[in-house]
């Protein structure tokens, strides 16, 4: 991105990176703190409104990787440090999840009703609804699923708030019980996967659900009718954690001479 493609976001952490960068003794530093104070001070230097000030930490931990001119330092992410406290912090791997390409779709008669899919906003709840109309989670993980929550706004030891969008339990045919937090993006290029998110995702899980098993899931759609599921290790750590499965489900309507023949 051009540095006058930069958004309001960007500038901000931007410039508040490099000073702390530039105060810095050791350039292999690990770690740069800030506080939110810092963030207005900045916003307010360069002459930048933000109506929402935790909104910025938020959308870098969770939506979109922080600008090109960071990164080509290294890899970085902004953890929590406390309240009003955050640091960025260097890691080994990039932030975000670089979804498989080439995989073959799974066709799936698509349930969503024909008057919800009329309706239906073309983003990320536009994609839970069709996963839960469609029982996609059930077909990807093999065992019957039950939705339980939406929209987890929650804490987690060491890491603040969190966001989940969905909470889902499962039971498998020798009744094991399971705990599926699932996470949504939209189709949007710039709304990313990330590890830290997805690492999230599991300490949420073993902390509040610590008897049941937990099997995180992300969807990701290519577009309207064509979603990546992505399953990942039950692990709490965002350097180590890693995919154990991914499928491309296409949702398809039947055909009208299919649909006469029936008649």
């Amino acid at each position: 991105m051009a540095q006058n493609e930069l958004t309001e976001y960007d500038k901000v952490i931007q410039e508040l990176f490099f000073r702390k960068y530039a105060e810095a003794a050791d350039p292999q530093v690990p770690e740069l703190p800030f506080t939110t104070d810092e963030i207005i001070s900045v916003a307010n230097e360069l002459g930048i409104a933000i109506k929402n000030i935790p909104d910025i930490t938020y959308t870098y931990r969770s939506r979109r990787e922080l600008p090109e001119k960071i990164l080509a330092i290294c890899n970085w992410i902004i953890q929590p440090k406390g309240k009003s406290r955050f640091a960025f912090v260097r890691t080994t791997r990039s932030p975000f999840i670089e979804i498989q390409e080439g995989l073959a779709p799974v066709e799936i008669l698509n349930s969503l009703p024909e008057i919800v899919e009329k309706y239906t906003v073309y983003d990320e709840q536009g994609t839970l609804s069709a996963i839960r109309y469609n029982r996609l989670v059930d077909i990807f993980t093999e065992i019957t699923c039950f939705h339980l929550q939406s929209h987890v706004r929650t804490t987690i030891d060491g890491e603040g708030q969190i966001e989940i969008d969905d909470i889902y339990v499962g039971v498998d045919q020798e009744g094991n019980e399971y705990v599926l937090p699932f996470e949504a993006k939209s189709p949007d290029e710039r709304d990313k996967l990330g590890w830290v998110q997805v690492a999230n995702m599991v300490k949420y899980a073993k902390q509040n659900y610590p008897t049941l098993t937990c099997r995180p899931i992300c969807a990701k759609p290519v577009d309207k009718n064509t979603i990546v599921l992505i399953e990942f290790q039950p692990i709490g750590d965002y350097e180590e954690i890693g995919i154990t499965n991914i499928k491309l489900y296409k949702l398809v309507r039947p055909r009208k001479e299919t649909q006469s023949q029936l008649a």
